[in-house]
């Protein structure tokens, strides 16, 4: 098949969150499937400082928005067999420090649509599977069904959607409508808006999002930020996906950020050395203490108010040392920096990113707190695993999917999971975890088990397939 990705983000050109993260391993799990994989993405700024001297130009055109008629280049490159196009336009992308938050973005984006079209042509390529991603792509597949002159290359080309987050989508004043050269139509329109999300929930073929519990959550209220409906009546056509990882990069016998390299042979030694050196890097006791992790953006939605609720009793008792990783909320972070006030010998902060000092928190710490309140898919949990930490999280999204809670009983489970979300659910969760450490050949075996687990992309990319051959007729 031809198979053809749309997006704002991927790895390595550019990246805010997970939807970079997708981008950049998909394509190529379902490239060693055998299938002929495309990806279209914007030309950032960012990707013109790292990239722009290795992209080749390969044509342009104009793309008319509202009363111009904007400049369109068209730059590409093979990486491990999979074209990468480029959409250039220096004012809608190549000046801008930011991916999204200008006061345009619905002006930039839906140039972004018509150029992806535009490309499409321009190369000579019509995909079978056209699977684009959240609302920066979400005008296409209307562009394509309302097209009176191009309609006839369209007609075989399955249209795929991938929600990452329903939070954004996309959601403009309808004085938007004429800077985006199509005809109106209520598929356009939301609670009185432009809404790109809304209009590709209504005009795919078929739409996933990132596990199978988010698509049930996405159909209710409290989770569906208002599309609840829409999806719910198009709940024959969509469902989720656990995303992966990619097993090659986040690889404790190989990464070159962590202190000391180890595998499921050496895994024991591995795991102490690295927690040794974790705990000397944030000044912190060394001491036979169960260590607790976070890499988060520090947010409401991330689960942090339970902390504010529960984790001091722990501090208090001298039960856990406690490391934090992210940036967001003052106000969270203003109460993590009282707690390190209190508890200097239990608490360690770094406020903003920092890929090695978050790989060496994945490999140094016990356990992986994710109390989110909702979650789409997470990472997080999966590299944790990866790592031989075990997760500590709520029941929500792809942490429900992934995280099965330790049975003692039945001597199942690959982690820690509460259902509330509560402050005492999430702190008897812990509690249940420190229970394990203090059972070291149960804690053992669960570290072991937690490496040996297979959340690569290799497994979530046959899934895709089966979907795209359901629409491709079975091909």
């Amino acid at each position: 098949m031809k198979i053809m990705f749309v997006g704002s983000e991927a790895t390595p050109f550019s990246k805010t969150g997970g939807l970079a993260d997708v981008l950049g391993s998909l394509p190529q799990a379902m490239k060693s499937l055998g299938h002929q994989v495309s990806v279209v993405l914007p030309k950032h700024q960012v990707t013109k400082k790292q990239f722009d001297e290795t992209l080749t130009m390969i044509g342009y055109t104009r793309v008319p928005v509202h009363q111009k008629n904007e400049y369109c280049g068209f730059q590409w490159i093979n990486r491990g067999g999979i074209d990468y196009y480029f959409i250039d336009n220096e004012y809608y992308f190549g000046y801008r420090e930011n991916l999204y938050g200008d006061f345009d973005d619905g002006e930039r984006y839906g140039f972004f649509n018509h150029a992806v079209l535009a490309l499409m042509h321009h190369i000579d390529i019509f995909p079978d599977i056209l699977h684009i991603n959240d609302w920066q792509a979400g005008l296409i597949p209307y562009i394509m069904r309302v097209s009176d002159t191009h309609q006839a290359k369209y007609e075989k080309i399955k249209t795929v959607l991938t929600i990452h987050n329903i939070a954004y989508q996309g959601q403009f004043n309808k004085t938007l409508l004429p800077y985006l050269n199509v005809p109106y139509s209520s598929e356009l329109e939301f609670n009185h808006q432009i809404n790109f999300l809304k209009t590709a929930i209504v005009t795919v073929d078929q739409i996933l999002t990132v596990s199978k519990t988010y698509a049930e959550e996405l159909q209710y209220a409290y989770y569906g930020f208002g599309l609840e409906g829409l999806l719910s009546e198009r709940k024959a056509n969509f469902t989720g996906i656990v995303n992966g990882i990619d097993y090659s990069d986040f690889d404790p016998k190989t990464d070159s950020k962590i202190a000391f390299n180890y595998s499921p042979y050496n895994y024991l030694k591995g795991k102490k050395a690295n927690r040794d050196y974790l705990l000397n890097m944030f000044h912190l006791d060394v001491r036979n203490k169960p260590v607790i992790g976070m890499v988060s953006r520090l947010t409401e939605a991330k689960g942090f108010p339970l902390l504010e609720q529960s984790i001091e009793q722990f501090l208090k008792t001298d039960s856990i040392q406690l490391i934090i990783l992210g940036s967001g909320d003052q106000n969270i972070q203003q109460f993590f920096e009282q707690l390190k006030r209190k508890y200097p010998n239990n608490v360690g902060l770094y406020f903003g990113y920092n890929d090695s000092i978050a790989r060496q928190i994945y490999a140094g710490v016990d356990f992986f707190l994710m109390p989110s309140r909702f979650e789409p898919c997470g990472l997080a949990q999966l590299i944790s695993l990866r790592y031989g930490t075990l997760p500590i999280v709520r029941k929500t999204g792809g942490l429900k999917d992934t995280i099965e809670s330790y049975n003692r009983y039945t001597d199942e489970g690959n982690g820690f999971a509460f259902e509330n979300y509560d402050g005492e659910d999430m702190a008897y969760a812990i509690e249940q975890a420190l229970d394990v450490y203090h059972n070291p050949s149960i804690f053992k075996l669960l570290k072991r088990r937690a490496m040996q687990a297979d959340f690569s992309w290799e497994q979530s990319a046959l899934a895709y397939q089966n979907i795209y051959q359901s629409l491709n007729g079975g091909k």
